[in-house]
């Protein structure tokens, strides 16, 4: 009988032939060997598959699925995840890449398997320098149960970090999850957040620790930061999308109510920031909302209400 991998790292990729060596690289080099490399062809119209499959023939750790169409980022790590045979899933962006030890450290803090979920930090990289993602490090803390957890996030003046590549999942979670979901809708925004709240409401232990695994690339043509009229619409849309699924989610299966709060106050306030960004409301609209949402925070972070 062949033993799982410890961890699979899940790579969707699509059109990034600038970066995936680089990403592909940080993965086969990993001082932790025990791992499998999941690539997702999500047919994009570049060289970037070509180049992946010049690595699968020299390393055998590589898996490579391919979709029959254009799926997105969040299908496209679904039909990842069905290939899986880890005990624990990296997700890693295709042109992103991981430090050289971030399997090996994160493996360990799982303490053999006792925790369900560790979080770590991760770098701003623009290709020349890098920054600490975010501003803040999370420091060394462990959680011994979904209760606690909540609490500590319903008491954080920063958004939950609800980033799927800055954490390690056990995938039998994973699983559940997406069975949760039962999601076929192709979702561009948001669904980190999503799947993120899923994924926390199923886990009862986890930890974060303080040291800088993953390299987050600053990417002018994300559709985060798109101009285009077209994707911002759609980017509004999955986002509202989702804060009603989380909502809808939530009450059906009695999830933790401390964390549907904290993710759908957050999700809307990133919509009004957006809507003020792209001048689709004026900014008196969004001042009276900023004191809002502000003051709803401090009263959450002081005094847990």
């Amino acid at each position: 009988m062949i033993n799982s991998p410890k961890i699979s790292i899940i790579i969707p990729v699509y059109n990034v032939e600038r970066y995936i060596s680089e990403c592909l690289e940080s993965c086969i080099k990993q001082t932790l060997k025990d791992i499998e490399i999941i690539i997702v062809d999500d047919c994009g119209s570049d060289k970037s598959m070509d180049i992946a499959q010049e690595y699968a023939k020299k390393d055998s750790r590589i898996k490579i699925i391919k979709n029959n169409q254009n799926k997105g980022l969040f299908l496209a790590r679904c039909e990842g995840l069905k290939s899986a045979t880890g005990k624990y899933i990296i997700s890693l962006d295709s042109d992103d890449f991981l430090d050289l030890k971030a399997c090996e450290i994160a493996y360990n803090a799982t303490k053999d398997g006792y925790y369900d979920i560790v979080k770590f930090n991760a770098y701003n990289y623009d290709g020349n320098t890098a920054g600490i993602w975010g501003g803040v490090i999370l420091n060394n803390y462990s959680f011994e149960s979904l209760e606690e957890y909540a609490n500590y996030i319903y008491r954080q003046k920063d958004y939950p970090r609800w980033n799927l590549a800055f954490m390690m999942v056990k995938r039998d979670i994973y699983l559940k999850a997406f069975e949760i979901l039962n999601s076929k809708d192709r979702i561009t925004m948001a669904e980190d957040a999503l799947m993120s709240f899923v994924l926390w409401n199923l886990s009862n232990k986890f930890c974060h620790i303080c040291d800088i695994l993953y390299y987050y690339r600053q990417n002018d043509n994300s559709t985060t930061r798109s101009k285009n009229d077209e994707i911002i619409s759609r980017n509004s849309k999955d986002r509202v999308f989702v804060i009603h699924k989380i909502k809808a989610i939530s009450k059906k299966y009695k999830f933790n109510s401390k964390v549907a709060k904290v993710f759908v106050e957050n999700l809307k306030y990133y919509e009004y920031c957006d809507r003020l960004m792209y001048r689709k409301i004026n900014k008196i609209v969004f001042k009276i909302y900023d004191k809002y949402f502000r003051f709803k925070r401090r009263l959450r972070v002081k005094f847990g209400v």
